[in-house]
């Protein structure tokens, strides 16, 4: 034993020979509060989470995989029945009036839920009168009925008995057809859809839908869509065009799951106009992101930057048709994003090197101070010579 206690690095020194001081016990109260504060900064930083983002080119890109796009979006001016959203893609795939799990809400004007069963409707003369409407009921009645195909017939005896017919007709020839009128096949269209805008009511949309992972865009404009010959067409009145307010506000927008620190630049997104319309359109760059928990769980969603434009419609721009556009293309650069904790012995070590550390510069203070002011009481001890 007593060969083992001469390796011993830490001698001890007897109690009758150790002496207390008030600077020594001033440096040590330091070093515990000293000790107690790195000890607590040392632990949030142990139980924080760091994020390490890695840049590198998606090679998982497929354009058969499907992008799901989350938009909960309220247009306070505009009644529900004359919304609609459609979506379209550079594949040459569309999508008009999404339905499935895209849901509307009817709102008072004052942003409140609206009953189903009321219904609140401002009708002009212009929009449905007497005349108009005993127009289009006799169109509808009338025996043996052959109606005009106003220039579009390919032989004297086709007939066009209908709005869609006559469309139909116009759009084989190659000519734009927009429904009004002096075709008298389309006034009971022309008046539905101007029932639409006369309704003194907002709309609340809500839901998803699926895309192709390329680039395509999804909106809302006023006007009937539909497609042929693998082309998206719209026509619409011009009732329908200074009607159409596009005042809006996103609540939210994204394309995919959420994730810890996810933040989507449109969510919140206010846009108002008092008067007249406009066309909003937002430039979406969407890029494919991987987050990665510490325990190795993975969640493969997309985050996205915006740059938006607006383009008023009034006396200076009368050609502009109004609407809400989300014009997206993804990015060939995906974001990795991993949680990151530090190691319980990285941990350790730390606070072993904060107590060390701090024990040991305390008593080289201790030590430094004791001994000045050792050397002063002795020399004002020592007697002046004469």
């Amino acid at each position: 034993m007593s060969g083992l206690s001469s390796l011993d690095i830490y001698p001890k020194t007897s109690a009758e020979y150790s002496k207390k001081t008030t600077t020594g016990g001033t440096i040590s109260i330091i070093a515990i509060v000293l000790i107690i504060i790195l000890t607590l900064s040392e632990i949030s930083y142990y139980l924080r989470v760091r994020h390490i983002d890695i840049l590198s080119v998606d090679t998982t890109h497929n354009a058969n995989q499907k992008l799901p796009i989350y938009l909960n979006i309220t247009f306070p001016s505009v009644s529900c029945d004359a919304l609609s959203l459609d979506v379209m893609d550079v594949s040459g795939d569309h999508q008009v009036d999404v339905e499935h799990s895209f849901y509307k809400t009817r709102l008072h004007l004052d942003g409140t839920t609206l009953e189903e069963s009321t219904l609140q409707e401002k009708l002009d003369s212009k929009s449905l009168d007497e005349e108009r409407a005993k127009k289009a009921i006799a169109v509808r009645n009338k025996e043996n009925y052959c109606g005009s195909c106003y220039g579009a017939e390919d032989t004297k005896s086709q007939c066009c008995n209908s709005c869609d017919q006559v469309r139909e007709a116009y759009r084989k020839k190659g000519w734009a057809f927009t429904p009004h009128d002096d075709i008298e096949q389309c006034y009971t269209e022309v008046m539905e859809r101007k029932m639409k805008y006369a309704k003194e009511e907002g709309c609340n949309l809500y839901g998803h839908f699926l895309v192709n992972k390329v680039a395509g865009n999804f909106h809302f404009a006023p006007g009937r869509t539909f497609q042929s010959a693998q082309a998206h067409m719209r026509d619409y009145i011009a009732y329908e065009v200074e009607h159409f307010n596009t005042s809006h506000v996103i609540h939210k927008l994204s394309f995919g799951v959420p994730y810890p620190g996810a933040h989507n630049p449109l969510d919140a997104v206010q846009k108002m106009i008092n008067k007249g319309s406009a066309l909003y359109q937002y430039f979406i760059k969407v890029v494919p992101t991987v987050y990665e928990y510490a325990s190795g769980t993975q969640i493969r969603t997309n985050q996205y930057s915006v740059t938006q434009h607006m383009r008023p419609r009034n006396a200076e721009h009368s050609s502009v048709v109004p609407g809400v556009f989300f014009m997206y293309d993804l990015s060939p650069i995906m974001m990795h994003i991993k949680e990151e904790r530090k190691s319980f012995l990285h941990f350790i070590t730390s606070l072993c090197a904060i107590v060390g550390g701090v024990i040991t510069v305390s008593g080289i203070a201790d030590a430094v101070l004791h001994h000045f002011s050792s050397r002063r009481k002795d020399s004002s001890m020592v007697l002046p010579h004469r």
